[in-house]
C-alpha cells in the first residue's frame, strides 16, 4: 500500500518525463491524491492493478510498452473498466484525441498541462467523497 493516508483517493501518473511526472503528481497531490509514478508502460500497469486507483494519467508514448497498449491492458481488467484515464500526449499531436479515446480514455490532454485545465477534467471525472472534501479544504 501507499505510504500515505489510507482515506485518500489514489492516482497514478505514468509519464517518462522525471520532471513532467513530477509536476503532475505535485498537481495531484495538491487536489488531494496520493500519487503513485511509474516512469513506462509496464509499470503503469503493474501500479493499476495493484493500487486499483480512482485515476490514471498516462503518456502516449510510454517506452517498454507504449501508453496505448497499457491502456489497452488497463481496460481489459474487470476492477479497473471503470476507472477513468487521462492520456496525455506532445504538444502538436491532435490526432491524438481520437485514438486515446477510442483505446478507452476519458479524456486527452496535449502537454504543456494547464493546472486548471486538469483540475476542471480531474473534477469532472472522479466522483469520489474524499476527493470533494479535501478539495474544499485546500480552496
Amino acid at each position: 500500500m501507499l505510504a500515505t493516508e489510507e482515506s485518500l483517493p489514489v492516482a497514478i501518473v505514468a509519464e517518462s518525463d522525471e520532471e513532467t511526472r513530477k509536476l503532475i503528481a505535485s498537481l495531484l497531490e495538491f487536489l488531494g491524491f496520493a500519487v503513485v509514478r511509474a516512469k513506462d508502460g509496464e509499470e503503469a500497469y503493474e501500479s493499476a492493478v495493484f493500487y486499483q486507483p480512482d485515476l490514471i494519467l498516462i503518456e502516449l508514448t510510454l517506452p517498454i510498452i507504449s501508453g496505448f497498449a497499457a491502456i489497452r491492458r488497463i481496460k481489459r481488467e474487470t476492477d479497473l473498466k471503470n476507472v477513468p484515464i487521462i492520456a496525455i500526449s506532445s504538444p502538436g499531436a491532435a490526432t491524438n484525441n481520437n485514438v486515446a479515446r477510442a483505446a478507452g480514455c476519458s479524456a486527452h490532454l496535449q502537454k504543456p498541462i494547464e493546472f486548471d485545465q486538469l483540475e476542471t477534467l480531474v473534477q469532472g471525472l472522479v466522483h469520489c467523497d474524499r476527493l470533494a472534501v479535501v478539495s474544499c479544504l485546500v480552496h
